[in-house]
């Protein structure tokens, strides 16, 4: 059977017509320097953005880490196969990153791959001469991409908007800059769409922060289907999905519920042991295994990123970077500063406690505004730390005051107390007046000195030797996650609370120390 090269180019079209497939193909324009290199997780992103061309999904968020092709498969492949492959020219696609010239750059690059030889030669789309530029491109059908700053994402609308990085790493532990990008977000973001019930929203980024657009999404139920991949396999995260993998040769999984026995089953030649139980705490619903990696520490995408690579990036990214880069986390997996794991939960504090109550001050009642924390710490006669209680809320000024003198009676008069103390003139006369109101008790104030990690890194020198213990209560969890993502946690009141209960028990044990030598 003799093809012409017409037959040829038909079955180009036909591969094509799967994306991963698509990608293969068109890979030698994009990079021409840079040898195509193959890799499962490529066919799990293909797949979720087939989902989103199909209309399975209109929300999708990725977290996986740099260098894996995230932006060349969401920004660049994916408009240039929507238009061509899947015969879709009409489509019109926005594409924002935290920084113009990086969304630009993705715009050129598709512009490029839909005029190449080889793309005009399978799919004729023709880019009209006077919507041509750098940042907008526009076809004969009316699709268009556009590239854009996620600060500057205002005017036209598209079928689908990716935002790639939305978050700046250098910049996405100012609180600020968060700030203004989660806003745009909530505010701007979903009205940038064609059509609010059907049109896709893809957010794709690594984790760099508890309240980064990532977390706001999950934290807040979004309906976003989320594919998590990290650069190392934690088996408790491993990431299900409902897209259905559509690749002959995919080595991803699939979990069924069958109605009959109210059960999970798991059809795979290589089962995991996690996976029916883990399944099980999922609604009821067909769910996709889209991470195949079966032992602590596998990694992603071993080829280009080898065990050797791997280890010397971890190294130069610290802890904080390893985990929000490259594992998809906010904060280490065994915590950042404070490795809560060796905190040990006792049912009730040892006799002989020497106590201090210390506080961090919030003067509002905005459930997104900072909270006020107290924090009860106390020391034993062997050295050890208990931490055996916490206050918080999001009060008013007049409920702070009240919160502060409530607890010191529930403590006792035996309880020493610490206030911190603003530098400005209102801030030394709200902190006297508190104090007059506590008379009786031994409450003292002080400004705060350095930045919040350094005033809690002395606790967590203790914490990290085992020698902090909590009394169980219903406020651990909420204490056990700040510390455990501090300091990139949303809040930061209970840490500071203990920060400061902490340098007041030191500061008075050596006040004593002294009083004695002398």
């Amino acid at each position: 059977m003799e093809l012409t090269n017409d037959d040829w180019l038909e079955c180009q079209r036909l591969a094509c017509t799967n994306l991963s497939n698509f990608v293969k193909n068109a890979w030698h324009i994009v990079e021409p320097a840079e040898p195509y290199v193959h890799n499962w997780h490529m066919d799990a992103l293909a797949d979720h953005f087939e989902g989103v061309a199909c209309g399975d999904l209109n929300r999708l968020l990725i977290n996986v880490p740099p260098g894996t092709s995230k932006s060349t498969y969401a920004s660049v492949f994916f408009p240039a196969w929507l238009w061509g492959a899947k015969g879709k020219p009409g489509q019109r696609f926005i594409g924002a990153a935290h920084e113009q010239g990086l969304a630009t750059r993705d715009n050129r690059r598709t512009r490029q791959l839909v005029e190449s030889d080889w793309f005009q030669k399978l799919w004729p789309v023709e880019i009209t001469s006077d919507q041509n530029e750098k940042t907008y491109f526009e076809n004969t059908a009316r699709g268009f991409r556009q590239s854009s700053s996620v600060v500057g994402i205002t005017g036209k609308r598209g079928h689908v908007v990716t935002w790639d990085d939305p978050h700046n790493p250098e910049s996405a532990t100012s609180d600020k800059q968060r700030e203004t990008t989660l806003r745009i977000f909530q505010e701007t973001l979903p009205l940038r769409v064609v059509d609010p019930r059907t049109s896709a929203i893809v957010i794709i980024m690594q984790r760099l922060h508890q309240d980064d657009v990532s977390g706001y999404i999950l934290e807040n139920d979004l309906g976003y289907e989320h594919l998590m991949l990290p650069m190392e396999f934690e088996p408790e995260r491993r990431c299900y999905t409902v897209v259905k993998p559509t690749h002959f040769d995919s080595p991803l999984v699939e979990a069924r519920y069958d109605a009959k026995t109210q059960r999970w089953y798991t059809d795979t030649l290589r089962p995991h042991p996690e996976d029916v139980e883990r399944v099980a705490e999922l609604p009821v619903r067909e769910v996709y295994n889209q991470d195949p990696r079966e032992n602590d520490g596998d990694l992603l995408f071993e080829e280009r990123f080898p065990r050797e690579v791997v280890e010397r990036d971890k190294k130069v990214l610290l802890a904080y970077g390893t985990a929000g880069q490259f594992q998809q986390r906010p904060a280490p997996r065994k915590g950042g500063i404070f490795e809560v794991d060796m905190i040990e939960i006792i049912p009730t504090a040892p006799a002989g406690v020497r106590w201090v109550r210390g506080w961090d001050l919030a003067a509002t009642d905005d459930a997104d505004a900072a909270f006020t924390a107290g924090a009860l710490l106390g020391v034993t006669s062997a050295g050890e730390y208990i931490i055996g209680d916490m206050k918080r809320g999001q009060l008013t000024p007049g409920k702070v005051e009240t919160l502060i003198k409530n607890t010191a009676s529930q403590d006792g008069r035996k309880v020493k107390g610490s206030i911190p103390q603003d530098p400005g003139q209102s801030g030394k006369a709200q902190v006297a007046a508190l104090i007059r109101q506590l008379a009786g008790y031994s409450y003292r104030s002080s400004p705060e000195s350095g930045d919040k990690v350094s005033r809690a890194e002395p606790f967590a020198a203790q914490v990290e030797v085992g020698n902090v213990k909590m009394v169980e209560g219903p406020w651990n969890k909420d204490l056990l996650d700040e510390m455990r993502l501090f300091p990139a946690s949303k809040f930061k009141d209970q840490v500071d609370a203990l920060s400061r209960a902490f340098s007041e028990l030191v500061t008075r044990k050596r006040g004593a120390m002294s009083t004695t030598r002398h």
